[in-house]
């Protein structure tokens, strides 16, 4: 029996020794490729390495708005439904006169510092003739993006900046007392639709 034993034994020793040396063998010639095909390897880790850092740098510059940004309870999203019967624009009036007011608003003035063009806001209000002619333009402006005083142009100020409608935009552009017919005009127009101004 102890010659079986050892016997045995004696095989897997010499079948573990084989091994080892198949193991060894292919470690060796991996280390040899990779050394014949460094400058490949550092080539492509770089490459690999490079898209993983660009992708996270994105990922941290996008996330930097989510931070600033309101949590959507904040908003309370208006129902402004114009009685067809009393409009005199169409709705692409209505979409051209918003757009109007925009530009109104993003105005510059001559020392390139953004002003609100007045005498455009008071002719785009002068076609609107009723309260549901402005909630055709109050629904086709939306929600406008405002930072600075206008539209943000930049990458970060429009991650930050804020959505706000027509009405606050108005408040915020016009100014009761330097502004006062163009101001009381706008309130007279935004009131009739049954709005606060």
């Amino acid at each position: 029996m102890k010659k079986k034993t050892s016997l045995s034994k004696k095989v897997g020793e010499i079948a573990s020794k084989k091994n080892v040396k198949k193991t060894l063998k292919k470690a060796n010639d991996a280390s040899n490729f990779i050394v014949e095909n460094k400058n490949a390897f550092l080539v492509v880790g770089g490459l690999v390495l490079g898209f993983l850092v660009i992708r996270q740098v994105k990922k941290g510059i996008s996330s930097v708005g989510e931070v600033f940004k309101s949590d959507e309870v904040d908003f309370i999203k208006p129902e402004i439904n114009p009685s067809i019967k009393n409009v005199t624009i169409t709705s692409d009036q209505a979409v051209n006169l918003a757009k109007s007011l925009l530009d109104a608003f993003n105005h510059t003035s001559f020392i390139g510092s953004r002003a609100t063009d007045e005498e455009k806001v008071k002719e785009t209000f002068e076609h609107i003739k009723t309260g549901d002619d402005f909630k055709l333009v109050y629904n086709a402006f939306g929600e406008r993006k405002r930072f600075g005083g206008g539209t943000p142009t930049f990458y970060l100020d429009k991650k930050v900046a804020d959505a706000y409608d027509l009405i606050y935009w108005l408040k915020e552009e016009l100014d009761s007392y330097w502004d006062k017919e163009v101001y009381d005009l706008v309130k007279e127009r935004v009131t009739s639709a049954g709005l606060i101004f």
